[in-house]
């Protein structure tokens, strides 16, 4: 057991790092109406319309063309490689407490780091990761320059709605500045800036040594709750929805139990 989850989560790693596989039109239609419909805004009123060209003005300072793609090249790409290495270099033992299993357990585990672990496993798994994790950074880099102008839309329509016109008339002179300029350009960015992200690095061990007590806290909390049922629970119905579901033949149900 304590096998396969380790080898499990090393996969995951660097599944992680991999572009989702291609859905078929049908679902990414109905997953992209699921969440327009669980973002639903209320129209603009004709006030609020009025001042959508104050508010582009304005947007247009503090989200000018290509910021995504400057932010994605200038910092994510750094980050990404900086946080898949520090993952690689965490003991199993930190990562199987984090899946929940009980200590005693935790604590048979010999030393090393996830790292070695794969290396054995997979010996191009360092090849790997960074294949991954470059392509991962390609395609949300695409996928975030391709989004951008949807997102400047609805940051114009959010200023038209809660800025009055002649606050947007303050910003737009502010931005006419020198000070205002260089304000409003750096505005999206600077919370990418590396000295904000070592800020919240320093986040990371307080949050590590949190996930055992939080899994421990979910376990107590789920302590009244009926156990998972295993597929020989299932009636032939369940059984065959799940195989329909998983894509995969009934027979194989329960092969790994």
């Amino acid at each position: 057991m304590i096998r396969k989850t380790i080898f499990s989560l090393g996969v995951g790693l660097a599944l992680l790092a991999q572009p989702v596989a291609a859905q078929s039109d049908q679902s990414g239609a109905q997953a992209a109406a699921a969440m327009q419909e669980l973002f639903k805004a209320d129209p603009l009123t004709g006030e609020q319309e009025a001042r959508l060209p104050a508010a582009k003005a304005v947007v247009g300072k503090i989200f000018p063309a290509g910021t995504y793609m400057k932010m994605m090249n200038d910092t994510m790409r750094p980050v990404m490689d900086s946080v898949m290495g520090q993952v690689s270099q965490m003991p199993p033992k930190s990562l199987i407490a984090m899946a929940g299993l009980p200590q005693e357990k935790v604590d048979s585990l010999g030393d090393g780091t996830l790292s070695e672990l794969m290396q054995i496993m997979d010996p191009a798994y360092g090849q790997r990761q960074k294949i991954a994790s470059g392509v991962m950074i390609d395609w949300m880099t695409r996928l975030m320059d391709q989004m951008e102008p949807s997102v400047r839309a609805g940051l114009t329509r959010a200023y038209a709605v809660r800025f009055s016109q002649s606050e947007l008339s303050d910003l737009n002179a502010y931005f006419a500045t020198p000070t205002g300029s260089k304000y409003a350009s750096e505005s999206m960015l600077i919370m990418t800036d590396r000295q904000v992200l070592a800020a919240m690095g320093e986040m990371m061990p307080a949050m590590m040594e949190m996930m055992p007590e939080m899994a421990k806290a979910m376990q107590e909390r789920m302590a009244e709750l009926p156990p998972p049922r295993e597929t020989k629970d299932l009636s032939d119905e369940e059984r065959a929805r799940i195989s329909e579901l998983l894509g995969i033949s009934p027979d194989r149900l329960g092969a790994d139990d």
